[in-house]
């Protein structure tokens, strides 16, 4: 599925219990069935295709339930008197259309399901004002917008990893921010999901990053666990800084470009289900 040129969005539902519930710690497998089931109810045809095993990149991302507290064996209870935050981003307009046109219906009062949990939506963020991880773009400005930076500082916020197939042993997994590994998934996104004009050459950057993109700092950096209902998953955390090293003013902009993307695109495996959530940081 490719993207005519035009806008992208990250959008935060503000939530509240409508009773008393208990969720798994990790829900981003159940947000991610609510997300499609709220386009859904819209269009049919669209969430079917949204669901299709085959799709290389999918062009929404979801996040873990926010502002949850401690978790107790894997559990953890809302409460009516508190709020919770789920945010989505979408990089194809006809999604963002769909999603909020059922909220934007007046059908009684909009609630999204978490497994066995009614929340209310009480509403819905989608400017930088109203929350700092709502907001939107488009694929022109982000790459018209681009500065030939010499480092860039990106924060990972929810446990990120790579993956590389399956193995005898199991399914490998790298949890480390190599700069070849962020950078190229950022590139497949961007890629899969831009209109062709701002497309960028793959193996030119790719050798760039190889040869000139180095890590000059790490803050916070440790591995964490999102407890999926299939297996475990152990991803990364913290924030690191790159260093591009090499005078080129092309391959700065553009992963500069896609250091901008990665706030909606998110970074590495399972970004539909709560992996990988990034943004950059301005330093």
């Amino acid at each position: 599925m490719r993207t005519n040129e035009g806008m992208i969005y990250s959008i935060i539902l503000k939530l509240t219990p409508t009773r008393e519930a208990t969720v798994r710690a990790t829900v981003g497998d159940q947000a991610h069935a609510a997300f499609l089931r709220t386009v859904r109810e819209s269009d049919p045809a669209l969430a079917e295709v949204l669901h299709l095993p085959d799709m290389p990149r999918r062009p929404f991302t979801v996040s873990p339930l926010l502002g949850v507290g401690r978790a107790c064996d894997g559990m953890a209870l809302l409460s009516p008197e508190r709020d919770y935050f789920l945010r989505f981003t979408v990089l194809y307009p006809p999604i963002f259309e769909r999603f909020m046109a059922r909220f934007l219906r007046g059908e009684g009062r909009p609630v999204i399901r978490l497994g066995r949990a009614l929340l209310l939506i009480k509403e819905i963020l989608t400017t930088p004002e109203s929350h700092p991880w709502a907001g939107y773009s488009s694929w022109a400005r982000l790459a018209a917008g681009a500065q030939p930076d010499n480092e860039i500082v990106l924060e990972f916020v929810s446990p990120t990893a790579f993956g590389f197939g399956q193995r005898e042993w199991g399914k490998k997994v790298v949890v480390l921010p190599q700069p070849v590994l962020v950078f190229g998934s950022l590139i497949r996104s961007w890629n899969d999901l831009a209109p062709p004009p701002l497309q960028v050459d793959r193996d030119a950057l790719m050798a760039y990053v190889e040869e000139h993109v180095v890590v000059k700092r790490l803050r916070g950096l440790e591995t964490r666990m999102l407890r999926f209902r299939s297996a475990p998953q152990v991803g990364f955390v913290g924030s690191v800084t790159y260093g591009l090293m090499a005078e080129n003013e092309a391959a700065r902009c553009q992963l500069s470009a896609l250091a901008d993307f990665a706030f909606y695109a998110g970074v590495g495996l399972k970004t539909t289900m709560g992996m990988g959530q990034t943004r950059r940081l301005v330093v």
